[in-house]
């Protein structure tokens, strides 16, 4: 599993914590309104019907006293002669047949209608929508039997007794949708910074223009497009410096053909051997400038290959010279991506660095779950782990000899670190238990 980027930490750290704090302020509202009992509308039931049948009994010179004592915060009863016109409301269906129940089976004739109404500046209008709910008020019209209509209007707490939810709550789980929908408008406006740096990751790898799609903010279009020029620039240069090294290369194999000639012309002498030493020594430096060169470019075109079959024709090649060296894998093919010349020069170069330091080669090849491991394993001096990652430079060489044959050009573990990180992989120094050292190299399994 890759890790998470920034933009998606940050997402889940706002939505984790709104999240959290909601179902704690639910669960905390919850378990208290199981232990109050009745739904949060039933008392205005009560008080309503409670009262209807108080103004049923009393005679109508004592009906403002009780009107008086019944009215308080967010109840305002009235009696009037005439019936209001009251539209029902769809959500207080059960709260009408509550109040009917409440009122005596033998009243189900009698009129009874509740309503919501929405405040003053929006009209005092029937809610049709939700937005309207906020400073909404419930009317109530209920026909006494002596003669009138008992009508009331509650204000106040009427998310908590329509709803069983407090206004605060509500006003956090407004909160949640709001965040939630921010969050959304902000992973939108930071994918294509995501897009981008996997675009970047890529060519740095390749070094193959990895094109980003131009959307987004228009500085974010601005960078996009930037970027997307900067990578064929880039790609271009390095591809002109691989034709300059190839064409150079070519001449100077040339030269070096003309003098190899005008060697054999010559008698058998120290100084004869000298040239022609150094005359293998321009070419495998010539050689190795121009593999760096590709492998800095591209690996060659991937295709899945089997890992064992490489490595083991490599190890044959030179078992069959006699040069000291083992070859250990499972007895099946281990398929991984990549490209088969990249795969075999790397095999080559961690071998022969093996045979010429630590005068023996030990390969074998390990198993992952996801990756396979080639270790080049030599009894030889090993390397200091202050130079270990030095030893990748382009031209550094652990010794100051420029023989070959000693310190070498110093491009060979570059070689090597060009072809895997092209094809998606890693390379690492090791120590070697009971001396000596460790060339592993892990690459994704295909």
């Amino acid at each position: 599993m890759g890790r998470i980027r920034i933009a998606s930490r940050l997402a889940l750290i706002v939505v984790g914590a709104i999240v959290l704090a909601q179902l704690l302020l639910a669960a905390t509202y919850f378990i208290e309104s199981r232990e109050g009992g009745a739904p949060r509308i039933e008392p205005l039931i009560q008080q309503t019907a409670a009262l209807a049948l108080l103004l049923d009994r009393l005679p109508e010179a004592e009906r403002p006293l009780a009107l008086r004592a019944a009215s308080g915060f967010g109840f305002n009863p009235s009696i009037r002669t005439d019936r209001p016109e009251e539209r029902h409301a769809a959500i207080l269906r059960k709260a009408e047949d509550r109040l009917r129940n409440l009122l005596g089976a033998q009243n189900d004739d009698r009129y009874v209608a509740l309503s919501l109404i929405s405040n003053e500046r929006r009209g005092s209008q029937p809610v049709t929508r939700l937005r309207y709910l906020i400073g909404a008020q419930i009317h109530g019209v209920v026909a006494l039997t002596s003669g009138g209509y008992l009508a009331i209007e509650a204000r106040g707490g009427l998310t908590l007794r329509l709803l069983g939810i407090p206004i605060g709550l509500l006003a956090g789980i407004l909160g949640f949708v709001v965040a939630l929908a921010a969050l959304i408008a902000v992973r939108r406006e930071t994918k294509p910074l995501s897009n981008l740096a996997t675009a970047v990751e890529r060519f740095g790898s390749a070094i193959e223009p990895q094109p980003v799609t131009e959307h987004g903010a228009p500085d974010v279009r601005a960078l996009i497009r930037a970027v997307n020029a900067m990578q064929v620039r880039i790609a271009e240069l390095v591809r002109s410096r691989t034709l300059v090294l190839g064409a150079i290369s070519h001449d100077l194999r040339t030269y070096v053909t003309r003098l190899r000639l005008r060697l054999e012309l010559m008698p058998e002498s120290e100084q004869r051997q000298k040239v022609t030493a150094d005359l293998d020594a321009m070419q495998a430096l010539m050689d190795d400038a121009l593999a760096f060169a590709r492998a800095s470019f591209n690996g060659g075109p991937e295709e899945t290959i089997d890992l064992a079959r490489i490595v083991k024709a490599e190890c044959d090649t030179r078992a069959a010279q006699g040069l000291p060296i083992s070859f250990e894998a499972p007895a099946r093919p281990l398929p991984v991506r990549g490209s088969p010349a990249g795969v075999a020069r790397l095999t080559a170069n961690l071998i022969d660095n093996a045979l010429a330091y630590g005068h023996s080669a030990d390969v074998s090849l390990h198993e992952g779950k996801d990756t396979v491991e080639l270790w080049v394993e030599d009894r030889g001096p090993g390397i200091p782990p202050r130079e270990r990652t030095r030893v990748f430079e382009p031209f550094y060489r652990l010794e100051t000899s420029r023989n070959r044959e000693r310190g070498g050009a110093g491009l060979g573990l570059t070689i090597v670190r060009q072809i895997v990180e092209n094809q998606h992989g890693t390379v690492a120094i090791d120590d070697r238990p009971g001396g000596g050292l460790r060339l592993r190299v892990t690459l994704p399994r295909a």
